[in-house]
């Protein structure tokens, strides 16, 4: 990563102004599915559970402020790192560039969680399989996992709290360095990916108990494609990224219609 100088960095407004509608749009799509996914939850506690509709606000809200303070975060962490936006540095041409390595890459983390998620099928329990069945992939499923998982997560996880974890680790532990060293940008990338993976596992508790097979596979699986778009990220853009995030729901849903 490079540093760029303090007269270039986007500001952390113009950063707001852009990325956050962005986000809201992949909240927006994923308000369809919402009802859905939180059904589980009333029926765990059906008499002391508020009614849906509350939920599902609940839930936006949560998401929109979280995307708030990440972009937020971003936006002040990732020019200061030499990361790049598209959007921001209005580089179309670059965008361009970066289609023919986003979509493959983030097709290929796709299958490769397919293909992964079948090696671990054996192991997961009745439950979870039980719960995985009545979860097809939906249109609407699909189309919250291009533009939620496109968007939100990406700005989310690596926008936020990648770029802010590696100007941390630079600055906790590699001060002396003018540009933050790769081992910072590699740390920043797991641990992103790691906390991308977990953060499912609160959604997989609502349709199976948790095993130690379970929680592998979900941070695993998940962690796989953080990896390939945090790469993405720090090699190229934040949208090469969401290109890739994107790319890997087209491969899921795509070979779940051939399964």
């Amino acid at each position: 990563m490079t540093t760029l100088r303090s007269s270039s960095r986007p500001a952390v407004a113009q950063a707001f102004r852009t990325l956050y509608p962005l986000g809201l749009l992949g909240i927006a799509a994923l308000l369809p599915s919402l009802p859905s996914m939180l059904r589980p939850l009333i029926a765990l506690k059906p008499e002391g559970a508020p009614p849906l509709w509350v939920l599902v606000t609940l839930s936006s809200v949560q998401a929109s402020v979280m995307l708030a303070a990440a972009v937020l975060a971003g936006g002040y962490a990732a020019p200061r790192l030499g990361l790049h936006s598209r959007l921001l540095q209005r580089d179309g041409r670059g965008l361009r560039r970066d289609l023919p390595v986003a979509l493959p890459t983030g097709l290929l983390a796709g299958a490769l969680v397919v293909g992964l998620d079948l090696l671990f099928k054996p192991y997961l329990g009745e439950a979870w399989l039980a719960a995985a069945a009545q979860q097809p992939r939906t249109l609407a499923i699909t189309v919250s996992g291009l533009l939620y998982g496109g968007l939100t997560e990406e700005l989310l996880l690596r926008w936020g709290v990648m770029s802010v974890l590696a100007l941390a680790l630079w600055k906790a532990a590699a001060r002396r360095h003018p540009q933050a060293p790769a081992w910072v940008s590699v740390m920043a990338l797991l641990l992103a990916a790691l906390a991308f993976g977990a953060a499912h596992l609160a959604a997989v508790t609502l349709y199976a108990p948790l095993s130690a097979v379970l929680v592998a596979r979900t941070v695993l699986l998940n962690a796989l494609v953080g990896v390939a778009c945090g790469w993405l990220f720090f090699r190229r853009s934040l949208e090469a990224g969401m290109l890739a995030h994107a790319a890997s729901h087209v491969s899921l849903t795509l070979l779940a219609l051939l399964a």
